[in-house]
């Protein structure tokens, strides 16, 4: 059977699957059949529940599926005018699949498939977008300086992977610019000169934060790793964004 890919998986659109029923499964006279019915048809939400049977060529059931669709699903942009269709091909595909056709990839059909994938991107963009209003709001909110050991010798170790590359008599009034808590605007558009000019730090930057995390996790408290992640951010904005 023909595959499609999505999001790099092959996949056996319903289509397919049909077609190969038709051809192997008993011939013009006496064929293995599909049959569907409406469970239940909520006409004023748009909301229906269809079932699909499989019979062989005596009318036993051989496979059974159900599916539900909506039309106001905001995953499905097909439902938007098919949804009532879009239901029967997805209870057909899974009454296939318990039959035993397609069974190897999937149960839903491809608009299921894509209709789950996208609900994952979404709460994966949501979370992000959480987590950026959260560090968002930290750095808008000042931050009294920790006078921790740690974190003030972490805090050093990023500065010096950023400052590498600039000259050796500028590098330590460069180290102690960044390290400020406060500059003014000559002093950050140094920072970021140097950042511009030396572009490979931010790779080292990021495989040096890697590298430690895990110790400074074990070794900070939260208020003190929440603003060293402050700070990391801080640094990495500092650099051209890719394609800028």
């Amino acid at each position: 059977m023909k595959k499609i890919s999505i999001k790099g998986k092959p996949y056996v659109e319903v289509h397919e699957r049909v077609t190969y029923l038709r051809e192997n499964f008993g011939d013009k006279d006496e064929m293995f059949g599909i049959k569907t019915k409406v469970v239940e048809w909520n006409k004023e939400a748009k909301e229906i529940i269809i079932q699909a049977y499989i019979t062989d060529q005596i009318g036993r059931v051989v496979g059974s599926g159900i599916a539900h669709e909506w039309q106001d699903d905001p995953n499905s942009f097909v439902n938007a005018t098919s949804y009532v269709e879009n239901c029967e091909t997805s209870a057909i595909g899974r009454a296939l699949a318990a039959f035993g056709i397609g069974i190897e990839d999937a149960y839903a059909s491809a608009d299921e498939v894509q209709g789950a994938i996208k609900k994952q991107d979404a709460k994966k963009e949501k979370k992000s977008q959480v987590k950026k209003k959260e560090l968002t709001n930290m750095m808008d909110t000042p931050q009294e300086a920790s006078v921790d050991p740690y974190y003030i010798q972490y805090r050093t170790s990023i500065s010096k992977v950023f400052v590498e590359g600039s000259p050796e008599e500028e590098k330590q009034e460069l180290l102690e610019l960044v390290l400020a808590d406060f500059n003014d605007d000559a002093a950050e558009e140094a920072i970021e000169a140097h950042a511009h000019a030396n572009p490979g730090n931010k790779e080292s930057l990021k495989q040096f934060c890697e590298n430690s995390i895990s110790t400074w996790r074990g070794t900070m408290s939260k208020k003190d790793y929440d603003s060293l992640v402050i700070f990391m951010t801080y640094l990495n904005g500092k650099f051209k964004k890719e394609g800028a």
